[in-house]
């Protein structure tokens, strides 16, 4: 029987479990690192590392991000909306037919909460800034305009992106007056100024139940759905 001492002798030494050791700093970064910590004595060696980092990505550029071009797409939808606070002895101007009240849209050009919110629809669907960027109440061209100017533009613009009117679908929301006698001759002035055909041109108008200012008779609002459809 072999002795203890032959048997340790005959077995395999064990090996060291080996250590990654990280590759040295490059001799920029190694002399960064020691120059914060010369420069900052009293910061960690964490703090250092930290700035040592900032430094570094700092100092690399990126690319400039070129965005894709917009896609063409084969129809487009926006929604508009406005509102505008009533007050006596104002005229009250809805789709560009004088509307008999006895008060009407306080506001910088003829207040048509209509055809501003036909307007700002169009241009969402367009993707394109809202009628008070396009028209700026602050611009004195524009005070007392009518709003069949801006209709006319954005169908202009509506044209030049290569697009027409699918439909359009539009609520007014009033408690006084009743539409009902005007509603045909606002929805034919409407589809004059679109050049669009009365079949894709709709009307509504509902009150507000007596609620809020709305149904006070202190303002009115409208909503516009349209779908545009590529040439």
């Amino acid at each position: 029987m072999a002795s203890s001492s032959s048997l340790f002798l005959s077995s395999p030494p064990i090996a060291p479990k080996s250590t990654r050791i990280p590759p040295p700093l490059s001799l920029p970064l190694a002399s960064a690192f020691s120059n914060s910590l010369r420069l900052h004595p009293r910061r960690s060696l964490t703090a250092a590392a930290a700035s040592l980092q900032a430094e570094k990505q700092d100092s690399v550029k990126l690319e400039p991000v070129h965005s894709p071009p917009p896609p063409s797409l084969p129809f487009r939808v926006g929604h508009g909306f406005d509102l505008h606070r009533l007050e006596p002895g104002l005229p009250l101007i809805i789709g560009g037919i004088a509307i008999p009240h006895d008060r009407g849209c306080e506001a910088h050009s003829d207040g048509d909460v209509l055809l501003h919110c036909v307007v700002d629809a169009i241009l969402g669907a367009l993707g394109l800034p809202d009628i008070g960027q396009i028209f700026p109440d602050s611009d004195p061209k524009w005070k007392g305009a009518a709003s069949s100017v801006f209709v006319r533009e954005a169908v202009k613009l509506m044209h030049e992106a290569g697009y027409e009117l699918g439909n359009l679908d539009a609520t007014l929301i009033l408690q006084r007056p009743k539409l009902s006698p005007h509603k045909e001759a606002i929805r034919s002035n409407l589809c004059d100024l679109l050049g669009a055909h009365p079949s894709v041109v709709n009307l509504k108008a509902k009150t507000h139940e007596k609620v809020d200012s709305l149904g006070e008779n202190r303002s009115i609002a409208a909503h516009t759905v349209v779908l545009l459809i590529r040439k």
